[in-house]
């Protein structure tokens, strides 16, 4: 499932509205970009600096909010302040479902989420052979789950054994809180607490 035109189109005009301003506080970048469509039209590994600079000074956004530089709507800013509950890591991508795709979290205990893509099939950006570890940003965007436009996949092979281990975790996760569609999550009360041991990951 993709966003539809329109929300694609705002949510671009807004996350990049808010990717200028943090670069416009931290210097992140020394390209001058003043514009959300200036800064659409970086890199993906010039905008991914401005990315986890953001994720690293989430209390910008409120900076954010409270300023107003773009002159954004109260529902716009809205969307803009719920960006604070953002989850930034690593993910497998466990499979497609007809209303979004299942990233599942390497924490423990692992998280189910109901992700949908922007403009791009996950399918065409990491390839069809599932499951896959990425690293990624979920946002909250009206009532879904949207990542931000960046994803970097990593050529790792799962045996059997994960697979089936990684399966055995998002059918748990289903069991306590459902496939997670919004954020933020602390309304959600776990219903199994299990003590599980956090597989190494690749750095």
């Amino acid at each position: 499932m993709l966003l539809t035109p329109d929300d694609l189109d705002q949510f671009y005009q807004l996350h990049n509205t808010l990717m200028v301003f943090v670069n416009q506080r931290l210097q992140v970048i020394s390209d001058k970009v003043s514009t959300a469509q200036e800064y659409g039209e970086l890199a993906p590994q010039v905008r991914v600096k401005v990315r986890d600079a953001l994720t690293e000074n989430l209390s910008l956004i409120e900076s954010f909010v409270a300023e107003n530089p773009a002159r954004l709507t109260a529902d716009e800013l809205d969307i803009v302040r719920s960006w604070q509950h953002l989850l930034a890591g690593k993910f497998y991508i466990l499979r497609d479902l007809k209303n979004y795709t299942v990233f599942l979290s390497t924490s423990s205990p692992a998280t189910a989420y109901g992700v949908v893509a922007l403009f791009t099939p996950f399918e065409y950006m990491v390839g069809p052979y599932l499951p896959v570890l990425v690293q990624a940003v979920l946002l909250p965007f009206k009532n879904r789950i949207v990542y931000d436009g960046l994803i970097t996949s990593y050529n790792v092979t799962f045996g059997p054994g994960i697979r089936r281990n990684l399966n055995q975790d998002a059918k748990e996760s289903k069991e306590r809180n459902g496939i997670v569609t919004s954020l933020p999550l602390s309304a959600l009360a776990p219903k199994v607490t299990k003590a599980k041991r956090v597989r190494k990951l690749p750095d």
